[in-house]
């Protein structure tokens, strides 16, 4: 079952199914690592850089100095670098999030600091795996500099240092996501259990400007090159009248809205861009749209939301009005 090793991986099925780490690291090496002459540069590779590197830079000491700290820090990239791959289970980082919160309350208030250097000595298994589904150097970093993106998110909403959003970091470094151009993209099973279960992409939508429509079409274009030529062995096992692999996205997002076509306009950025998708469900997400439009996280005045686009507007005034906002669930076939 094992097809090759090196002295840090073995890698299962062919094509690649899995990378596995081969061996734990100790805490003495997660300290050496953390403290090395590399790791501003690395902090840079995955995108922390300004404030966050700054301040970053200067907990680091005080983290592994701290045995308590150093030793989560240590179980936890255990935890992230154990394996990537299309059936790896993501690690559970927020079942460790109070327990990392509280240990953090030593060194700085804030949320999310243990986290973020677990996931900075933790890449190198999913790393390995992008290698094998044909990421280049390049590209594979680009990936993982989405932590430094998801904080300067949590610094716009909290004004500090930290991490919100665990659940979705740990997805990134099982090693099934993708960044090309303008949006990510995820590779997962839908309907599963059913005669329908099958590989579909998810399309995600990172806070790094407008939605510009020549660039989203060239990022779903690219996607489906990527998908089609790399997991070329996911489409084997399609069901019945499924669309082919590689051609089928779906979308979760307050994007998925038609009131932003309605209201916006079909020319506009944010209106072609929900209108490209088959609305399959939705559901009542207030507080995403007052986070993803506004920076802003429970609890907040839904009065005082700032109007000065027609985009803040429309949902500020569903917000205060009770009628709420609705987050869909779209599919789209190319």
């Amino acid at each position: 079952m094992t097809d090759r090793r090196d002295a840090q991986f073995e890698v299962l099925g062919d094509p690649p199914q899995t990378v596995r780490a081969t061996e734990e690291l100790p805490p003495a090496a997660i300290a050496e690592m953390l403290t090395a002459p590399s790791a501003p540069a690395l902090l840079e590779l995955l995108g922390i850089t300004g404030q966050d590197h700054a301040e970053l830079s200067a907990l680091i000491g005080p983290a592994v100095a701290d045995q308590e700290i150093l030793a989560e820090v240590t179980r936890t990239a255990n935890l992230l670098r154990a394996c990537a791959g299309l059936e790896a289970p993501a690690a559970d980082l927020g079942a460790l999030e109070e327990q990392h919160n509280a240990l953090q309350q030593r060194l700085v208030p804030g949320e999310g600091l243990l986290s973020i250097l677990a996931l900075v000595v933790s890449t190198s298994t999913v790393r390995a795996w992008h290698r094998e589904r044909g990421l280049s150097t390049e590209q594979s970093w680009e990936v993982l500099a989405d932590l430094g993106q998801q904080m300067r998110v949590h610094r716009r909403s909290s004004g500090r240092l930290g991490l919100h959003q665990l659940p979705w970091m740990a997805l990134n470094w099982r090693g099934r996501l993708v960044h090309l151009g303008r949006l990510q993209f995820d590779l997962h099973r839908t309907e599963k259990g059913t005669r329908n279960e099958r590989w579909v992409i998810g399309v995600h939508i990172p806070a790094t400007g407008s939605l510009d429509h020549a660039a989203v079409e060239e990022s779903l274009h690219r996607a489906t090159t990527y998908f089609t030529t790399r997991y070329a062995d996911l489409d084997t096992a399609r069901p019945p009248g499924a669309a082919s692999f590689g051609r089928e996205f779906v979308c979760d997002s307050w994007l998925v809205n038609p009131l932003l076509t309605e209201e916006l306009g079909a020319e506009s950025n944010l209106g072609a861009f929900a209108r490209r998708w088959e609305r399959i469900s939705s559901e009542r997400s207030d507080d995403g749209a007052a986070f993803f439009v506004f920076g802003e996280r429970p609890p907040y005045d839904v009065t005082a939301l700032p109007r000065r686009t027609r985009l803040e507007r429309l949902v500020a005034d569903r917000l205060a009005d009770g009628q709420g906002w609705e987050s869909g669930h779209g599919r789209l076939v190319r």
